[in-house]
């Protein structure tokens, strides 16, 4: 094997060991099992609770949660303990017509008669929130049939609540965990890899331990915070479901469309590919921006990009240093910078860093060391001499 082929297989294995650090920078911002399982039965409690009610108008109340909670997206806040879980209170019995402002009022009047959860009550505009000091709070908004919908939606109250918007949440739900099932494809000589593999000892390979899209979506979450909070422009960052609507759509046409050399080129072909998907109309007075809702017919996830252009510009300015922070990762040599990269970008702690990277780094460095690390066409980075293989030298990009 010359030179060339054998950089190329030590690049790739950069790529796999930068996706395995990015699922690792993943797995510890992301709630816990623990932290989930509270956060459900309190919210099975509080669904119980509504649901037991004398009014008519509530015993066939149907609590469930909405949002990245639901997505499997929820990520730790950077500047606060508590983490938000979005739930609906969907009220089958009432009808388009109701009042939007009442409909609220019974939900939270049935809230204040529990002992508890009335000295946690907290009235939101649109919601009513029930807060667990140091934990999470339930932001709880009660929502109507949508007799209009085709796709089965609801409607829950304006800001104002004058009146009533289409969402669809449990089917954005399904939509979405129907995008993320599906299988990108990779090039990959399969029939000689699994002959090779019968013969020689390949390294362990990183892999993502969630779905990558949900990865994405996590990480370009993780991104905007460290990005935004605290500082004078908090006001302008990009709302959730906005990157995991485009995020979702690219990764779609990414993974049917396009094959990809590894993991780390799909992602950065999915962040990049983002923003062809918004939808820009010539209107009077300048573009118009959209972002469907595809299952709730008339939702438009871009509404307030239409009253403030700042916003807007703040994504565009947000992406394009999204992309470019995962991008320039496998420029990166050395712990120490690494660490630093992914403190400064994604609000990682360094010590995590490091250690997650010395998990991932550390078989190779032993096996170079002690003169046992290969490159085999078709394989990568194994731990036995093989017919083909070239030895790897003791010092390489990786800078450990």
């Amino acid at each position: 094997m010359h030179r060339e082929p054998q950089l190329v297989q030590l690049a790739k294995r950069k790529k796999e060991m930068v996706v395995g650090l990015l699922d690792s920078l993943c797995q510890q911002i992301e709630l816990s099992e623990s932290q989930y399982q509270t956060a459900k039965g309190r919210y099975d409690a509080v669904g119980l609770w509504l649901s037991e009610s004398t009014s008519p108008y509530l015993n066939q109340a149907l609590v469930y949660p909405q949002g990245s909670v639901a997505l499997g997206t929820a990520i730790k806040p950077l500047l606060a303990n508590e983490f938000d879980v979005d739930l609906v209170c969907h009220l089958p019995i009432l009808r388009w017509n109701s009042d939007a402002s009442a409909v609220k009022a019974i939900v939270g009047n049935r809230l204040k008669e529990h002992a508890t959860y009335k000295g946690m009550l907290e009235e939101k505009t649109r919601c009513w929130r029930i807060n667990y000091a140091n934990e999470f709070h339930l932001d709880i908004t009660p929502s109507i049939i949508n007799p209009t919908c085709i796709h089965g939606g609801e409607l829950v109250p304006d800001k104002a609540l004058t009146t009533w918007k289409p969402t669809n949440p449990k089917g954005y739900i399904r939509r979405f965990e129907g995008y993320a099932a599906i299988k990108p494809r990779f090039y990959l000589a399969e029939t000689s890899f699994a002959e090779a593999r019968a013969k020689v000892d390949p390294l362990p390979l990183p892999t993502m331990s969630k779905p990558v899209l949900k990865r994405i979506v996590q990480l370009l979450k993780r991104h905007r915070d460290q990005m935004f909070c605290g500082t004078k422009r908090a006001e302008l960052a990009p709302i959730s479901i906005i990157i995991s609507t485009l995020a979702a759509w690219a990764y779609t046409k990414c993974a049917t469309e396009q094959v990809h050399d590894d993991v780390f080129d799909l992602i950065t072909a999915v962040i990049r590919a983002m923003p062809t998907f918004i939808r820009r109309e010539p209107r009077v007075g300048g573009e118009y921006f959209v972002i469907e809702n595809e299952t709730a017919v008339g939702e438009n996830f871009a509404d307030k990009w239409n009253v403030d252009a700042r916003l807007a510009i703040a994504f565009f300015e947000w992406h394009q240093d999204a992309l470019t922070s995962v991008d320039s990762l496998l420029q990166i040599d050395g712990i120490d910078k690494y660490a630093e990269a992914l403190s400064t970008k994604f609000g990682a702690k360094k010590d995590q860093v490091k250690a997650a990277l010395a998990s991932i780094s550390d078989p190779i460095g032993h096996a170079r060391s002690a003169g046992q690390l290969f490159v085999s066409s078709g394989v990568g980075l194994i731990t036995s001499h093989a017919f083909g293989s070239v030895a790897v030298p003791k010092n390489t990009f990786y800078g450990q």
